[in-house]
């Protein structure tokens, strides 16, 4: 995101049971071929999830790499009979107004993490560097204990 913030996890909240259609659909998920034909929810196309009142589903977002995770991707089908209501918690590495304009600065220069210094220690800036150190889109957990600032 523009604010420095990196989703780290999603979570879907059902509020609301739906009639028809209201389906959350996976288009890229491996299980897409894998639901049942018969009774299919709707005709989005992908692997789809009824929205039940009281369900909820986590999403990763980014790989155990730091990569994102394109295959979480959602969309949600219309809504054919009925009301959905729906809350989204994003969950993000770091706060969200995190200013990027700041991240050079020695005063800012921080760890993310109280495990930074050992992990630093052991090679992990080496072993993994888009978590440790970041990539164009992800700051980065350890950038003062791997001294990139």
């Amino acid at each position: 995101s523009s604010s420095g913030a990196h989703r780290l996890a999603t979570i879907l909240m059902y509020l609301s049971d739906v009639k028809q259609g209201g389906e959350t659909v996976f288009p890229r998920s491996e299980m897409k071929d894998a639901q049942a034909k018969e009774g299919a929810p709707s005709q989005c196309s992908g692997y789809a999830v009824r929205p039940a009142k009281g369900n909820a589903i986590l999403l990763f977002n980014l790989r155990p790499d730091g990569e994102t995770d394109k295959d979480s991707q959602y969309e949600e089908c219309p809504v054919l009979e009925g009301e959905k209501w729906l809350a989204i918690k994003h969950i993000n590495l770091r706060k969200f107004d995190y200013p990027k304009s700041s991240l050079a600065s020695e005063d800012e220069c921080t760890d993310e993490d109280d495990r930074c210094v050992s992990w630093a220690a052991s090679g992990e800036c080496d072993r993994n560097p888009v978590f440790m150190i970041g990539s164009s889109d992800y700051y980065g957990s350890c950038r003062k204990s791997c001294r990139v600032c």
